[in-house]
């Protein structure tokens, strides 16, 4: 009986303390540490804890970046350039050859060879000379300017005694040409005045002039 009221009296302070701390709420030690006796406590245990558990995430992050500046330093070195299909390399021929055709279009060659020629050679069939013994040597020269303007004639024979046929039947030939088409200057010729020397040998066989024979080339830049 008696082991029997003990516990029922244990039983019933149970009871009445729940009651009460459920009633008043009794509050409780914020903080505590755990500690060996080998340690002192130390207030700070707990953000030093945080400290050390954040750390091997910091070195983490760390090598994570490492290995990434390496995955990424591989990869540069090993990008070689690649040549688009259906592209071609551009040489330096091709360069050369581009500067070369641009100097051209730049510059522009007029060639006055055919127009000399053709003066010459109007000259030799429109003059009538009288027999003259063969080899005797005419010659002329004169100034055209661009409208066609003949000045400064000369004509003479390297034999003297016929330079008065020159002056005769050479000299009024030329003045004949004054602002006829044959004097215009070559297209695209920046020339003001130019002279004109010529003349031929009489012979027992004709022999006209070719572009060939003269060597005068304008250049004109663009």
């Amino acid at each position: 009986m008696y082991k029997v009221c003990s516990i029922i009296s244990f039983i019933v302070v149970l009871f009445i303390a729940s009651i009460l701390i459920t009633i008043f709420k009794p509050g409780m030690h914020k903080q505590f540490f755990v500690y060996d006796y080998n340690f002192q406590i130390e207030e700070n245990a707990a953000e030093k804890v945080k400290e050390r558990k954040l750390v091997p995430k910091v070195e983490s992050v760390k090598s994570k970046q490492e290995v990434t500046k390496t995955v990424e330093k591989k990869t540069v070195e090993n990008i070689k350039p690649k040549t688009a299909v259906g592209l071609k390399p551009v040489s330096k021929k091709n360069v050369n050859n581009n500067i070369q055709e641009k100097q051209a279009q730049q510059k522009e060659e007029i060639l006055w060879n055919k127009w000399r020629s053709d003066i010459q050679n109007n000259i030799m069939l429109d003059v009538k000379l009288p027999i003259v013994p063969s080899g005797t040597v005419f010659r002329f020269s004169f100034d055209v300017d661009k409208f066609g303007r003949v000045t400064n004639i000369k004509t003479w024979s390297e034999d003297a005694t016929y330079t008065p046929y020159a002056i005769q039947y050479i000299a009024p030939v030329i003045r004949s040409y004054q602002g006829r088409s044959i004097l215009n200057f070559p297209v695209g010729s920046k020339r003001f005045l130019t002279n004109v020397e010529g003349g031929w040998k009489v012979s027992d066989k004709s022999k006209l002039s070719s572009p060939d024979d003269y060597d005068d080339v304008e250049q004109i830049r663009n």
